[in-house]
């Protein structure tokens, strides 16, 4: 008696069925070549991801960046089922449009379950070859963000084409992954439909999610609320570190994504009131011909162009999260050590041994200790709504101000017997430029603010912590010092190996007391460490962000193609009436273009503002400008890719119709 495995494999081999699957997954590669592509691009990335797991080179540069491949995997979950759904739809969408065809085999008297073995080895050929060329294009891909990242740690590098049998075998298993999923899905359907169902599939109407005029309103209006509670509570996690939760941001989150499907829904109902309400605005030049077109799809594919909207929201947040967190990055490496060497403690004689190192290895240019003065009062904490550890308002003496700003490169400045500076991150600068004087007393003393300046100066507990008060000489002689920092200028660049000295020198100094706080560091290992924070956050921000994109432009890509084929006729029509051929193309370039911006009406807002709520984390060191800035970068990115999609569609869409 047969066994089923070899049964399964005769029916899957039958040679008219192999002959049809063969032909048909050539067919489909033509029609659906953007899908094709899409696919091939998402293996490429996850493959060249894989490998930078399994990357040896990579992980040693930094140890940060001994967290990059669990930050991969975990991110990698979310692309699979991303590309998982994309698969599922393109697969859903193209039954539908063959639906004929599958119906007339079920007249021949092919089984549904014959059927569906074909389908799914057409979608197993498919998947191979976006696999093979995904493996392929992975390898170059790697290779790419290798330099890049050895680039951006200044580290030599030869390019290699590698191969890693287990990144090979991880990106094949989440290949597996993806398409199974939607093949039992798919199987189990097709199995259960009929003949008459198929036969009939193309002359059927498509339905709107919802025709009551009345409920169309009432869900917009729900909608909106939705979004808008969701925006409120999202503003008010970020923006109150005592509500911060996962739990409010999860809520949060939810009540955007439910607001955004419900608004969509609405959306035809909206765009036909507004556009077509009016005789005099329907029948102007070809407005009835486009919104009607554009409306009648939004009817249909409501939910689909919400999930589109969820996905594009994403992908902005995401783009530009990237680029706010590289700038906060660099910045923080900055005002994290200013100088090439840092050391702050209470008992200056620590100070004796790490001035010898640097002088013997790196070379001394210039050298200070700076002694940091206790305030006795925390003033300033509360006036600028500083959130830190310290207790106490700390001070710095104009002359050794002067003194640093000189070793640093920046302009002198002068300071008046009656007034203070303040040098500070640039979110209290831009509380104290708003309050004005700030009147500071300070033994009997009452002092205006002159100046302020948040220029990177190791203000992150070396020399103050967020700010440092500059006084007049003779009122800093006054006051007690706290601790003193040592700060120095070398000759040659520090790298992580004098991090490790110092971290040898005072942990492991027995002659060094408990209860004695030591604080150092080095600018070659906090620019090291800021350039692996860059590398970790931004590869799998950009990674899921491309991801996201590409998905929503190529369902937008597909349905426009395959409704150009179907309402060719349309088109002709209008050729037939005298309708230039130039006339029909910039009509198919307004349509093309309402039907790509649609998605982005809510998309576009809502990142910015889910942006700006995350800069609230990090708005000690980004200004407005960087973040504007990065917002820019961010949608740059974004329209570039965008719009290359746009591209191929009314390309292709205008070659069909005309």
């Amino acid at each position: 008696m047969k066994s089923w495995m070899w049964l399964l494999c005769w029916e899957v081999t039958c040679p008219m069925l192999s002959k049809l699957a063969l032909r048909n997954a050539k067919r489909s590669m033509r029609d659906y070549s953007i899908y094709l592509l899409t696919v091939t691009i998402a293996f490429s990335l996850i493959y060249a991801f894989n490998m930078i797991v399994f990357s040896n080179d990579i992980q040693s540069l930094n140890r940060i960046m001994g967290s990059l491949p669990f930050a991969i995997v975990f991110i990698s979950i979310i692309v699979i089922a991303v590309i998982e759904w994309l698969v599922h739809y393109m697969n859903r969408f193209m039954l539908e449009k063959r639906s004929k065809e599958l119906g007339t085999y079920m007249l021949l008297g092919i089984s549904n379950r014959k059927i569906s073995k074909m389908v799914m080895v057409e979608n197993m050929i498919m998947g191979a070859a976006a696999l093979i060329a995904g493996l392929i294009a992975g390898t170059f891909l790697y290779e790419i963000l290798t330099m890049v990242v050895m680039n951006v740690f200044d580290v030599r590098y030869t390019v290699k084409v590698g191969f890693s049998l287990p990144a090979v075998l991880l990106t094949v298993f989440y290949a597996i992954l993806i398409y199974a999923f939607s093949m039992i899905r798919m199987r189990k359907r097709l199995k259960k439909v009929k003949i008459c169902d198929l036969i009939y599939a193309e002359k059927q109407n498509e339905t709107a999610v919802i025709s009551n005029k009345k409920d169309h309103w009432t869900l917009c209006v729900v909608s909106t609320a939705l979004i808008v509670s969701g925006c409120a509570l999202l503003y008010i996690t970020f923006h109150n570190r005592d509500f911060f939760s996962p739990v409010f941001l999860l809520v949060a989150f939810v009540l955007i994504i439910g607001g955004l499907y419900g608004v969509y829904i609405t959306l035809a109902a909206f765009l036909v009131k507004v556009f077509l309400g009016k005789n005099e605005r329907k029948y102007s030049k070809d407005n009835l011909f486009i919104y009607r077109n554009l409306s009648a799809k939004l009817k249909t594919m409501s939910i689909t162009i919400g999930t589109l909207a969820m996905l594009l929201t994403l992908t902005l947040t995401c783009l530009q999260s990237a680029m706010l967190f590289n700038q906060f990055f660099e910045l923080s490496a900055l005002n994290r050590t200013s100088f090439d060497v840092q050391i702050s403690t209470k008992d200056t004689s620590l100070f004796a041994d790490a001035e010898k190192y640097f002088r013997d290895t790196r070379g001394i240019a210039e050298s200070k200790q700076l002694p940091i003065y206790s305030c006795g009062q925390d003033t300033l904490i509360h006036t600028l709504g500083v959130d830190t550890y310290a207790e106490t308002d700390y001070a710095i003496s104009y002359s050794d101000y002067s003194s640093i700003r000189k070793i640093m490169g920046y302009d002198p400045v002068n300071l008046d017997e009656t007034h203070y500076i303040l040098h500070s991150y640039a979110e209290y600068k831009r509380v104290a430029d708003a309050k004005g004087n700030m009147p500071y007393t300070i033994n009997g003393v009452t002092l205006t603010l002159q100046n302020t300046d948040d220029s990177p100066l190791s203000l992150s507990g070396n020399i103050g912590v967020g700010y440092i008060i500059v006084l007049p000489d003779e009122i800093a002689a006054g006051l007690e010092v706290d601790y003193t920092t040592l700060v120095i200028d070398t000759k040659e660049e520090t790298t992580v190996e004098d991090q490790k000295y110092l971290d040898v020198l005072y942990e492991e100094n027995p002659e060094i007391d408990s209860l004695t706080t030591v604080e150092w560091d080095t600018k070659g290992s906090a620019i090291s460490d800021s350039k692996a924070s860059i590398i970790l956050l931004g590869f799998c921000l950009y990674y899921t962000g491309l991801i996201f994109i590409c998905t929503a432009a190529t369902i937008l890509t597909v349905q426009q193609l395959s409704e150009a084929s179907k309402h060719r006729f349309r088109y002709k029509i209008l050729s037939k009436l005298g309708v230039e051929d130039k006339k029909i193309s910039r009509l198919v370039f307004r349509q093309l273009l309402l039907y790509f911006g649609v998605p982005l009406l809510l998309p576009v807002p809502l990142s910015i503002f889910i942006s700006s709520c995350i800069r609230n984390l990090i708005m000690s060191l980004i200004t407005p400008a960087v973040f504007w800035s990065s917002i820019a970068v961010g949608l740059g990115i974004f329209l570039l890719i965008y719009i290359l999609y746009f591209a191929a569609t009314f390309v292709g869409y205008k070659r069909s119709v005309l």
